[in-house]
C-alpha cells in the first residue's frame, strides 16, 4: 500500500520533523547490474573473496547468457562479473544460513543431503564445491550461523547436535567439526539469528523465544562464547516504551547493533553494544527481515511498503500514520539516523529476505522473494554498485 498523494500534501515540512531528509545512497544507484538469476526464493548469502554464494529454495539460476542452469538450493555467483559459477552442491532441501570463514562455505537449513552426501542441516564446502568431513548432525532446521574465534554458532528450530542435546543452539570447534561440550545455552523458541559482539568474547542471538538457559531474554540475549552463560546486565528493552517483539535478524559493527524484526507492522532498531537504545525504534509497515551495515550506510530489507514518519501507526494490517514510501527496502545514514532518497520498488509480498555488502566495491547484493525492480525484470538476486 502506498500513499503518495499524503505525502505529497504534507511534503517537506513532515520530512523534516521526522529526520527524514534526502541525500545520496552509498550504492548511488536503485538500478540493478544485469545478473544471474535463480528461479526461486533466495534467502541467505555470503561474500568470499570475489564469490558470492546464495541459497534457498530455487533449483535454477538462468545465467547472463538466458540459459538455466540446474542448481538445487545452492550457487556461486562471480562477484565481479555476475555470471553464474560452475560451482555446484544441489543440496536435497531449502537453504536458510550461510557463513564464508577461512575459503570454507558452511550452509545451514532443512536439507538431508549436499551434492548426493549426507549431511544433516549443516554442511561444509570449499572452493570447489566439495563436501568436507564436518557434519553439523541437527535434527531440524539451522537458521543462522556465525564464525567467531575459531567456533561457528548455529541457531534454529533443534534440539540435538551430533547426539548431544542443544536447544536450538549449538556451536562447533572449527579445527575439529565437533560440537563443543562446553557452549550449552538453551533457546525456548526458534533462533533465527546470531552475530558476534565486536571487541568482546560474547555473541548476540535474536529470534522468537522469551528465555535462555530459564533466563527471561525476550527475543534478544547476549552469551559467552566460552560457555554460553546468559549476560543478565544486558537489558536491550530498558529504553523502548512499548511491547518487544521478535527478531529476524542482526548485525553489528564496532558502533552499534543493528536489528529487524516482526511485531505490529515491522520494526528497525538501532542499539549500542551494550544493550541501551541509540535511536528511536524505526516503525514500518510490514517486518524487517534483514540488515546490513557498511561505513555510514545502514541497509535495511523486508516486506513492508512504507516507513512510518513519526514513528506511529495503527490496525491489522499495520498502516503507518504518515507513510514515506520505501517499497521492501530503504537506508539509514547512520551518523544522522536519517532514512536517505535510496529507494528501489521491489515487488512481492515478502520482499527482500537477505543483503550482503560488497567489501571490495561496497555494492550491495539482495535477494529474496521479488521477480520486479520498478518495471524490470529482477528476479530474486540483485546487485546495486556504486
Amino acid at each position: 500500500m502506498r500513499h503518495r498523494p499524503l505525502l505529497t500534501v504534507l511534503a517537506t515540512c513532515a520530512l523534516v520533523a521526522a529526520g527524514v531528509l534526502p541525500a545520496r545512497a552509498s550504492v548511488g544507484t536503485t538500478v540493478a547490474s544485469p545478473c544471474a538469476q535463480p528461479n526461486g526464493r533466495v534467502a541467505a548469502m555470503a561474500v568470499s573473496g570475489r564469490t558470492l554464494y546464495v541459497g534457498g529454495s530455487f533449483t535454477s539460476v538462468r545465467d547472463r547468457a538466458g540459459v538455466l542452469q540446474p542448481r538445487a538450493h545452492l550457487a556461486a555467483v562471480d562477484a565481479n562479473t555476475c555470471d553464474l559459477l560452475p560451482w555446484r552442491a544441489d543440496t536435497d532441501a531449502d537453504v536458510y544460513a550461510l557463513e564464508a570463514s577461512a575459503g570454507v562455505v558452511y550452509a545451514g537449513g532443512a536439507f538431508t543431503h549436499v551434492g548426493g552426501v549426507a549431511r544433516a542441516r549443516l554442511a561444509a564446502l570449499d572452493a570447489t564445491a566439495k563436501v568436507l568431513s564436518f557434519d553439523g548432525a541437527l535434527d531440524k532446521p539451522v537458521r543462522a550461523l556465525d564464525a567467531v574465534d575459531g567456533s561457528l554458532y548455529a541457531g534454529g528450530d533443534f534440539l540435538k547436535a551430533q547426539g548431544a542435546t542443544r536447544t536450538r543452539l549449538a556451536a562447533y570447534d572449527l579445527a575439529t567439526g565437533a560440537v563443543r561440550g562446553s557452549w550449552t545455552p538453551a533457546a525456548n523458541g526458534a533462533v533465527t539469528s546470531v552475530e558476534g559482539r565486536p571487541g568482546a568474547a560474547q555473541v548476540y542471538v535474536g529470534g522468537n523465544f522469551t528465555a535462555v538457559s530459564g533466563s527471561s531474554q525476550p527475543y534478544l540475549a547476549l552469551l559467552a562464547t566460552a560457555d554460553g552463560a546468559v549476560d543478565e546486565g544486558f537489558s536491550p528493552w530498558a529504553g523502548y516504551d512499548q511491547a518487544p517483539f521478535p527478531l529476524i535478524d542482526l548485525a553489528a559493527d564496532g558502533r552499534g547493533l543493528y536489528a529487524g524484526g516482526g511485531g505490529s507492522g515491522g520494526h528497525l532498531v538501532i542499539w549500542n553494544l551494550d544493550g541501551t537504545l541509540q535511536r528511536p525504534v524505526y516503525q514500518t509497515d510490514g517486518g524487517v527481515q534483514t540488515v546490513a551495515v557498511d561505513g555510514d550506510s545502514l541497509y535495511v530489507g523486508g516486506h513492508f511498503t512504507n516507513y512510518c514518519v513519526g514513528n506511529t501507526g495503527a490496525g491489522h494490517p499495520y498502516i503507518c500514520t504518515t507513510p514515506l514510501s520505501r517499497r521492501k527496502a530503504f537506508e539509514v545514514r547512520l551518523s544522522t539516523g536519517e532514512l536517505t532518497s535510496w529507494a528501489p520498488r521491489f515487488n512481492s509480498p515478502h520482499g527482500v529476505l537477505t543483503e550482503a555488502v560488497d567489501p571490495v566495491t561496497h555494492g550491495l547484493w539482495t535477494g529474496g522473494d521479488f521477480t520486479k525492480i520498478g518495471t524490470k525484470a529482477v528476479t530474486h538476486l540483485a546487485d546495486f554498485r556504486p
